[in-house]
């Protein structure tokens, strides 16, 4: 049922997977073969060539994504920066493995009957090397496909978006239907690859010798191929906008910030001809969102204070540790151009939690009742709570924490964590629908070291004076989500596995009652 609801949003996925897949493939394999032909030519090039590709791949693909974002953004030109970096070396060295291995008697026969060098590469090297560069191609199909799911984490979609859209949300359903999809591609695009590869040679399928069996064990699914190709094509371009409007709309990687990048879209759509581009889920955070609002890839997204103040403009905190608003937002409009658009109404900001037993026995109400006991806990928490100046370097220095072991994990495995009993204190925000589910005690920041973050829409100026007709809807949103509805749209989805659009379509009725 989840599969048929959600019907649209995946063909999406599909399409964008399919299209980001397949481009880089063609340029990996010309790209590939010309760079193989040219290091088996040049001895020199040869020396930095396959080292620096070498190189490059030793780098995880899921920094070099991030490593691209000062320099081209996110979002499509990244991902096929990426995917083509990565598909060269199977191509270039299966290129070069086969033209060396071409036996030196026939390159010699082929001269002394006086072939040019061109006559000699097209009709005695490329012809031998092609099993090999094929068999590559097979190796590079299936890493581009798997690849290409990561390509999500920086807006640029396909279906890797419903893997991580399933971890971020505690959707089993979104996790396989993704999977399952990226599995489907990686073994039909072997087979393709491998329709060629069956008759050892391209030219022979090709020339007039050729059985008609044999064409058409090429032809039928490259047409194919192609076939799909368009139609993805013309589905993605079908929602383009006639009058040429478009908004990009931004979340963060966890489901409150699919709600309410969903509020946002929605918003847009029902109160306006824009059309909306959703980039949900972008990993890194306001550390990937910030630089691409800036550089125009994304138009409006939701920040909190606390992140703006602290890691955006890196500032220290005010004696009170309250963030003056109207400071933030005018140092948002001189220094980068954007707007904050008034504040939603919550405050999702840090806590620890324990279990109510624990807090219960060992009499803990507050952080520093933890820290004193804090010898006795394992403590996990998000790669970036470790990180961050305002979280665990910080805080430890406030309240002295000495906890037995600490655990580092994705942020959306961390319940699961302190659920299976690996951890047993966890860091939470205050909107977190887990802290319902698994009877937590959220204890006292007794010393006020967390600051307010509170949540508002972060929007650049340009499109506020492109589309001036969409402030007053979105500041209609100010002030209608407190803390509780905020953490009872994330139970829906994380809980209750409605999704994000549904639960966000839900909300806006509520507001026209």
């Amino acid at each position: 049922m989840d599969f048929w609801e959600r019907r649209i949003y995946y063909l999406q996925l599909f399409a964008e997977h399919l299209l980001l897949s397949l481009g880089s493939l063609l340029a990996v394999t010309f790209l590939g073969i010309l760079l193989g032909v040219f290091v088996f030519y040049s001895a020199k090039s040869r020396k930095i060539i396959l080292p620096l590709i070498n190189f490059l791949y030793t780098i995880p693909s899921i920094a070099m994504f991030g490593l691209l974002i000062p320099l081209v953004g996110i979002g499509l030109k990244n991902a096929l920066i990426v995917l083509i970096i990565y598909g060269l070396l199977p191509i270039v060295r299966s290129t070069y493995s086969g033209l060396k291995e071409v036996p030196a008697q026939l390159v010699e026969a082929a001269e002394g009957l006086g072939s040019t060098p061109i006559q000699v590469f097209k009709n005695i090297y490329f012809p031998l090397a092609l099993p090999s560069i094929l068999s590559g191609l097979r190796i590079t199909v299936v890493m581009i496909v798997a690849l290409t799911g990561l390509a999500a984490l920086i807006g640029a979609g396909g279906l890797g978006q419903a893997i991580f859209r399933g971890l971020n949300t505690m959707n089993t359903g979104l996790i396989v239907t993704g999977s399952l999809g990226i599995s489907l591609f990686a073994i039909l695009g072997d087979q393709w690859i491998g329709a060629f590869e069956k008759d050892q040679s391209l030219l022979r399928v090709i020339s007039k010798n050729a059985t008609q069996k044999q064409r058409n064990r090429i032809i039928f699914p490259t047409v194919f191929v192609l076939l799909i190709t368009i139609a993805a094509f013309i589905y993605l371009n079908l929602g383009s906008s006639k009058n040429g409007k478009k908004i990009v709309v931004a979340s963060k990687p966890t489901s409150e910030q699919f709600i309410l990048g969903e509020i946002i879209a929605q918003e847009i759509e029902n109160n306006s001809d824009i059309v909306v581009v959703r980039k949900f889920g972008i990993g890194g955070g306001t550390t990937n969102i910030q630089p691409a609002m800036l550089s125009g890839d994304l138009d409006v997204y939701v920040e909190y204070t606390g992140t703006a103040w602290l890691n955006v403009l890196s500032k220290d905190l005010p004696p009170n540790n309250q963030i003056n608003f109207t400071e933030l937002n005018k140092i948002y409009e001189e220094q980068f151009k954007l707007k904050w658009l008034g504040l939603l109404g919550f405050n999702n900001t840090y806590g620890l939690a324990i279990s109510k037993e624990d807090a219960k026995t060992k009499n803990i109400l507050d952080f520093s009742g933890l820290a004193q006991q804090s010898p006795e806990f394992t403590f996990g928490a998000e790669f970036d709570f470790f990180e961050r100046s305002d979280a665990f370097p910080g805080l430890k220095k406030v309240y002295s924490f000495s906890f037995k072991k600490l655990e580092e994990m994705d942020i959306n495995l961390r319940y699961q964590a302190f659920e299976q009993g690996k951890i047993n204190a966890v860091d939470v925000f205050t909107t977190d629908a887990q802290i319902k589910k698994l009877n937590l005690q959220v204890l006292e920041d007794d010393k006020k070291y967390f600051p307010n973050y509170e949540a508002g829409i972060v929007i650049r100026q340009e499109i506020l004076e492109k589309y001036p007709e969409i402030k007053e809807s979105l500041q209609n949103l100010e002030g209608k989500i407190s803390t509780e509805k905020m953490q009872e749209l994330n139970y829906q989805v994380e809980i209750q596995q409605k999704s994000p659009a549904q639960v966000a379509a839900d909300f806006l009725k509520t507001l026209k009652k």
